[in-house]
Parts: C-alpha cells; sequence; structure tokens
C-alpha cells in the first residue's frame, strides 16, 4: 500500500528530514549515504538556514532543501531531485559555490 504522503515530494522531505524534530533521521541518513567519505560518523547536527542570502542586488536567492552542519565543521547540502532537467548542472555548482564561499561561523 502506497502512503498517502509521498516522502519525494519536496515539502515533505524537509519536514521529514530538515526539522530539529527528526534530527536523528538526518543523521542515520547522511551517516548512511557519507559512510565511506567519513573518516568517523556524524554525531551532531544543527540543521541551517536554507536561503543562499544575496549578498548583492544582481545576485539570485537560492534555497536548498536542507542545510546542516555538524561539529566537525562540514557542512552539508542536501536536495532531493526526481527529474533531471538539463539546469540542474549549473544549479547544484551555484549553491556549492555559495555554501562553499561562506565565511566559517
Amino acid at each position: 500500500m502506497k502512503h498517502a504522503i509521498d516522502p519525494t515530494i519536496d515539502c515533505v522531505f524537509k519536514a521529514i528530514l530538515g526539522s530539529n524534530e527528526h534530527i536523528n533521521l538526518l543523521l542515520n541518513f547522511l551517516n548512511s549515504i557519507c559512510k565511506d567519505d567519513l573518516s568517523s560518523p556524524i554525531s551532531d547536527l544543527t540543521i541551517l538556514n536554507p536561503y543562499n542570502e544575496k549578498q548583492f542586488l544582481t545576485d539570485k536567492l537560492s534555497i536548498v532543501d536542507i542545510k546542516a552542519n555538524d561539529k566537525a565543521g562540514n557542512t552539508f547540502q542536501i536536495e532531493i531531485q526526481m527529474s533531471v532537467p538539463s539546469s540542474l548542472r549549473h544549479r547544484m555548482l551555484h549553491n556549492w559555490a555559495e555554501l562553499y564561499s561562506q565565511p566559517a561561523d
């Protein structure tokens, strides 16, 4: 039986993995997806504002599904994508550049 609430829908995905109520789900998700790239499992996360704010008038505001930091200072940007539009590569690169260029807290 298919669930009435589809977790692949953007707002449902954000509600499940992008809320402090379900931080353990996000931890488990990231640890399972990133296990080969992590020296040790992620033990703590802070969910961040998903808006990549404009720094200049000509900048484009971008919003990611989920953004989080761990204690080691790693930032994770999580997106759910059900299709691959031709612009996806450029959007991913733009969002990565925004994330990379932001000063560490």
